[in-house]
């Protein structure tokens, strides 16, 4: 088998798309799972008794794990911007590649705008004393924003883990030269 050349630029690439990746679906679990306390389990509809303090606790760690998703989605969008431009893997032969890339790129949109509104409650939380109504307001709008993409998104995001590991598509090196060579 022909072995692949891979830059270093390509594995710089590649690394920092894994490591920003690990922190930013981490991050995603773990707001989701802040955010839910403050939901009724029912109904989509708040719950109206948390004590103020609670509430703006839960807020804070909204906010906190808001900023780890952020920072590390642009990590990840940068990076695997990077690692498509460097790679000398022909999407044609790997298809796990392109499904990958297809899967990750067509929601870059929806993570800007969530990620604007995430934002927007950051600024919102830390900008003097917290409105606790703006701010469920927001965090709302950020659930329900574009009627659940966001939940598929994050869907698709895991499909693209066993994508890379197993490879489905992906044409052999061997098989090409024969083709070449006949």
């Amino acid at each position: 088998m022909k072995q692949i050349l891979q830059t270093r630029s390509n594995k710089i690439a590649l690394t920092l798309l894994v490591l920003a990746g690990i922190f930013w679906l981490g991050g995603i679990n773990i707001r989701t799972l802040i955010g839910n306390e403050l939901l009724d389990y029912d109904q989509f509809d708040f719950r109206t008794s948390i004590p103020p303090d609670r509430e703006n606790t839960l807020f804070q760690m909204i906010s906190n794990a808001s900023l780890v998703v952020v920072i590390s989605y642009v990590l990840v969008l940068i990076s695997a911007i990077w690692f498509v431009a460097t790679t000398h893997l022909k999407m044609k032969e790997n298809g796990w590649l392109l499904m990958s890339a297809i899967l990750f790129f067509m929601f870059v949109p929806i993570e800007l705008y969530t990620n604007y509104l995430d934002v927007q409650f950051m600024i919102l939380f830390h900008s003097g004393p917290p409105n606790h109504d703006e701010l469920l307001r927001l965090f709302g709008e950020r659930i329900g924003a574009f009627s659940g993409v966001p939940v598929i998104a994050v869907l698709c995001y895991y499909t693209i883990i066993p994508l890379v590991i197993f490879k489905p598509l992906n044409r052999p090196t061997v098989v090409n030269e024969e083709k070449k060579a006949g």
